[in-house]
């Protein structure tokens, strides 16, 4: 049972949460009328940003022996591998607006996941955090946020975002690496930081 919950950890770990929000945008309606090529640079860009640049340096890091693992299980190790997420972010929203085009809103919501990170950064110089729950968390607020904005309402949909959330949080309790606090705060900040820009943009 340890390894399917491992496996749901590394499947569904934060790196990783917005080229699956990316997926699931490109095939909503709004989008599906737009060239493929398009769809397909927005997602492989969504995944070289926020995917491979942040991993880059944890990878080095752990070479190096400075971070233990791939989850940077230590709070102490946490601070450098997010910052250099955090500028990936930006960057990655500067992307969105520049080369893309995207609509303000979904260009707000890629800052607002570069704000969670920033906020992320300054709770764990004090107290652990759940990235796993801000990660999810965010998936959740682009979700929620994009049918807002579109007045869309698929609540089976919504509904599995939800129990997905909930899977990966109940993973990260049963490998005991967050209390349910830590994974609960997690979550409220990336879905806070990603949701509310679409109530301003």
């Amino acid at each position: 049972m340890k390894s399917i919950h491992k496996t749901i950890s590394l499947v569904f770990q934060p790196l990783l949460m917005p080229t699956y929000a990316m997926c699931l945008l490109m095939n909503m309606d709004i989008f599906l009328m737009l060239p493929l090529r398009w769809r397909m640079i927005a997602i492989i860009g969504t995944f070289v940003f926020t995917g491979i640049l942040p991993a880059v340096p944890i990878w080095l890091m752990m070479k190096r022996g400075e971070v233990h693992d791939l989850f940077i299980s230590k709070r102490e190790e946490r601070t450098l591998p997010y910052l250099f997420s955090l500028m990936a972010y930006v960057f990655w929203a500067l992307f969105l607006w520049r080369t893309l085009q995207f609509p303000l809103f979904i260009v707000a919501m890629g800052m607002g996941s570069a704000v969670s990170i920033l906020i992320i950064v300054l709770i764990n110089l004090r107290w652990k955090i759940s990235a796993h729950g801000a990660g999810v968390g965010g998936l959740t607020g682009s979700v929620f946020g994009v049918c807002y904005r579109t007045g869309i309402n698929p609540v089976w949909f919504l509904t599995l975002v939800l129990i997905l959330s909930a899977v990966v949080a109940f993973s990260r309790l049963e490998l005991k690496a967050h209390t349910p606090g830590q994974v609960l705060a997690g979550f409220t900040v990336g879905f806070i930081s990603v949701f509310t820009p679409c109530f301003f943009f």
